[in-house]
C-alpha cells in the first residue's frame, strides 16, 4: 500500500517487540490479518448496528438462551471511568430486544482482580437499567427493572483461571447460593470466557460431547484469527470467512491502520508503566529494607551485648557467692 511510508518507519524505529513490528508490517502489506481483539476491529466486527446477528450469535450461544436478541448499541462512557484500562480492554455494549443490557468485552491482560472489576461492571450496568432516563420505563421498581449481561473474553487467563481444574473454558454466573442452601436468579450475569483455552481445546480436539463447535471454533477464532489449522477447517463457512473478509477489508483504510498501531503504543506504555511502577517500588522497598534492616541490627546489637552484660554480671555474682561462702 502506498501512503504508508511514515507509519512503518515509526513502527521500525519504534521499541515495540521485533515480532510485533514484523507482524504489523505484515497486517500493512495485506499478508496478516489484524487480531480481532483489538479494540477498533472488534467494535467495527461485532457491531451491535452493523452485525447484530454476530452479537446475537455470541449472547445467545454463550448464554444458551435463543431468544436473546440485539436491538442497538448503547454507550458505555457511563460505566467505563478507568483510563487505562481503555487502553486494553475492548467493550462492545448493546441494547437487547427484551429490555436488557449486554456488554462484551475482550480482555488482552491476564488481571488478578478480574472478579471484582468485572462485579463493579456488571452492578454499574444494573444501576443503568434501575435509572428511568436509560430504562426508559415510566415506572422503574425492583420487580420490573430489566437485567444486565456482561460476557468477558479473556484473551490471556489469569491465575485464578489456569489453577482452576476444569474441562470447561466458559464459566457462568447466572444464579447464586446462600451457605443455608438457597439459590436464586441474578439480575447481572457474568460470564468468564477463556479465550486461550478455547484455542488449545479447538486445536487438540479436546473437548466434551455436548460441546457447542461452532461457538468455540468463533472463540478460537477471536484468540488468533490466523491460526491455519482453524483457517483451513472454516474457510468454506460464510460466517466465519466473511468475519476474515471484514477484517481485511477494514484494514485496507490507513486511518484504521494509524487506529492499530497507536493500540500497540498504548499498551506497551501501559506495560512499562506498570514496569517502571513495580521496579520503582522494588527499588523502594529495598531501599527502606536496608534502612529498616540497619536499624533492626543496632536494636539487635545493643539488645544481645545488654544480654551479655546481664550474664557476665550474673556469673561474676555468682563466683562472688561462692567465695563469700567458702572463706567467710
Amino acid at each position: 500500500m502506498s501512503g504508508n511510508h511514515e507509519l512503518e518507519k515509526l513502527i521500525k524505529e519504534s521499541s515495540l517487540p521485533q515480532l510485533r513490528k514484523i507482524e504489523l508490517q505484515q497486517i500493512i502489506n495485506g499478508e496478516r490479518l489484524a487480531d480481532l481483539y483489538y479494540d477498533v476491529i472488534a467494535k467495527r466486527i461485532f457491531s451491535p448496528d452493523l452485525y447484530p446477528e454476530r452479537m446475537d450469535f455470541i449472547l445467545q450461544r454463550t448464554m444458551n438462551d435463543p431468544s436473546l436478541s440485539t436491538d442497538k448499541s448503547a454507550s458505555n462512557e457511563a460505566y467505563l471511568s478507568n483510563i487505562y484500562a481503555k487502553k486494553t480492554i475492548t467493550d462492545i455494549p448493546a441494547w437487547l430486544r427484551n429490555g436488557w443490557m449486554s456488554n462484551v468485552e475482550m480482555q488482552l491482560t491476564a488481571q488478578e482482580y478480574i472478579f471484582n472489576r468485572a462485579d463493579i461492571y456488571a452492578s454499574n450496568m444494573l444501576l443503568l437499567q434501575y435509572s428511568k432516563e436509560e430504562n426508559g420505563l415510566e415506572d422503574i421498581s425492583y420487580g420490573n427493572v430489566n437485567g444486565a449481561i456482561l460476557i468477558v473474553l479473556m484473551v490471556n487467563s489469569p491465575k485464578q483461571f489456569r489453577e482452576f481444574k476444569s474441562d470447561r473454558y466458559i464459566h457462568r454466573i447466572t444464579k447464586t447460593k446462600s451457605d443455608s442452601g438457597m439459590e436464586f436468579e441474578l439480575l447481572r450475569q457474568i460470564v468468564f470466557v477463556q479465550l486461550d483455552k478455547a484455542l488449545e481445546l479447538y486445536l487438540k480436539e479436546n473437548y466434551n460431547e455436548d460441546e457447542d463447535v461452532e461457538l468455540l471454533k468463533l472463540f478460537a477464532m477471536i484468540a488468533d484469527i490466523n491460526n491455519e489449522k482453524l483457517k483451513k477447517e472454516t474457510q468454506r463457512d460464510d460466517f466465519f470467512e466473511k468475519i476474515r473478509e471484514d477484517v481485511f477489508a477494514f484494514t485496507r483504510d490507513r486511518e484504521v491502520l494509524n487506529m492499530l498501531t497507536a493500540e500497540d503504543f498504548a499498551r506497551m506504555d501501559y506495560y512499562t508503566d506498570i514496569s517502571d511502577a513495580k521496579k520503582q517500588g522494588r527499588d523502594l522497598g529495598i531501599e527502606e529494607g536496608i534502612k529498616e534492616g540497619r536499624k533492626e541490627g543496632i536494636k539487635l546489637g545493643i539488645e544481645r551485648g545488654r544480654a551479655m552484660e546481664r550474664k557476665r554480671a550474673d556469673e561474676l555474682q555468682k563466683e562472688l557467692d561462692e567465695l563469700k561462702a567458702k572463706y567467710g
